[in-house]
């Protein structure tokens, strides 16, 4: 459970956050005002996002000395950086002498980080070692002047980043990995392909959508003929991850256009029961994981305001699959393609009605118990926000 501090409460009444945490049954969800109000997305960044443990990246993104990438924490950015010692070491992208990012695009490699404003040099373990046309005053330390660090560790082979110094460590934080992925963890995996786009909706949306298969027939014809929602179930529980499995159809190896394997080997670890099933989980708030019979796919998401949310797609497969160089097989990109278009569309126009003020939520269907799991999370955190709130204007 987050910790009660003080901070803004969110624009929503109390009641109805209290609704969302009723049994199924009779729970309501989240007002339309969670996903429209800039206020509760400010709560939302606050005490969730802030203070959670957000994937950034494969392990393997960085994996030589000088590596580093982007990761979209705040505004400016937080810096993944693989050292000359092999360590990773994660710094917000902020030069100290005047506040100017250092990083010129997303990802590369360096042997020193070089801020373009006034030219400071730091090394790879983000001490000051040069200022350019700008030196420091007689009697400054370049001690003084290092960058700011940000946690990071690498876990299952992902890398995660933490902005907050008082969340748990990286292990109580994502403590219960689901049997699946650790038989067939990502650095078992080898990435074929990364695709980014932005979704015209709230954060919330897009996680609710993947938490759920009722949707497959009307908006994943393709997707529902290979796993049907008829034999979709959830594995809830009260930690961090929430997940549920996908029978596949009888006949079909695997999902893509062909519905199979194609020779491509299974992933690492897979048993012969995990031949037949698909297994979905979230790791809240935001890193989406499916584990294929060969295949792997993550979604990290990042919010960029209420009604967007960032995406990089992430799809990786057995190493002996595919040579360097390769492009991912045609089956299985195209399939997703397709299927992750189908869902961008159909929560943007979810975002569209509840934006509309005519959306008031009355109930959660019977098989929509992923999706009241992850509200739940949400209305924990905004009652709490409220609750510190409340302390410290007393």
């Amino acid at each position: 459970m987050l910790a009660a501090v003080t901070g803004p409460a969110p624009p929503i009444d109390r009641a109805a956050l209290e609704a969302v945490l009723l049994p199924l049954d009779r729970a309501t969800p989240l007002p339309a005002r969670a996903y429209v109000d800039p206020g509760v997305f400010a709560v939302e960044l606050d005490r969730i996002w802030d203070r959670s443990w957000r994937c950034v990246g494969r392990e393997d993104d960085v994996i030589a000395p000088g590596a580093w990438l982007r990761a979209p924490l705040t505004q400016a950015g937080v810096l993944v950086v693989r050292g000359e010692d092999l360590a990773i070491r994660a710094f917000h992208d902020v030069c100290p002498h005047r506040g100017a990012p250092l990083a010129v695009g997303d990802a590369g490699r360096a042997t020193s980080l070089r801020c373009p404003y006034h030219g400071w040099q730091f090394d790879l373990a983000g001490r000051l070692r040069g200022e350019g046309a700008a030196p420091l005053c007689a009697g400054r330390s370049r001690a003084d002047f290092a960058l700011a660090p940000v946690r990071v560790e690498a876990a299952h082979g992902l890398l995660f980043a933490c902005l907050s110094a008082d969340a748990p460590p990286i292990e109580a934080a994502i403590a219960g990995v689901p049997a699946r992925i650790v038989r067939t963890s990502p650095r078992h995996t080898r990435l074929a392909r990364r695709v980014e786009y932005v979704v015209a909706a709230n954060w919330k949306l897009v996680v609710a959508n993947f938490q759920e298969s009722c949707h497959f027939p009307g908006v994943h014809p393709a997707l529902e003929a290979i796993t049907p929602t008829s034999r979709a179930s959830s594995c809830l529980g009260d930690g961090a991850w929430l997940g549920g499995t996908m029978e596949l159809e009888d006949g079909a190896e695997t999902v893509s256009t062909t519905a199979r394997l194609d020779g491509r080997p299974r992933l690492v670890g897979t048993s012969d029961e995990d031949r037949r099933t698909i297994f979905d989980a979230l790791l809240f708030p935001g890193l989406l994981i499916s584990v294929q019979p060969d295949y792997l796919l993550t979604y990290r998401l990042d919010p960029v305001d209420v009604a967007r949310t960032r995406v990089v797609a992430d799809l990786a497969l057995h190493p002996a699959a595919l040579r360097p160089g390769e492009p991912c097989p045609a089956a299985i990109a195209d399939f997703w393609d397709r299927a992750n278009a189908e869902d961008r569309a159909i929560v943007e126009r979810q975002q569209l009605g509840v934006a509309s003020g005519a959306f008031v939520p009355r109930a959660y269907s019977a098989v929509e118990d992923g999706v009241h799991a992850f509200e739940q999370r949400v209305a924990r955190a905004l009652i709490e926000a409220a609750e510190g709130a409340g302390k410290g204007a007393s």
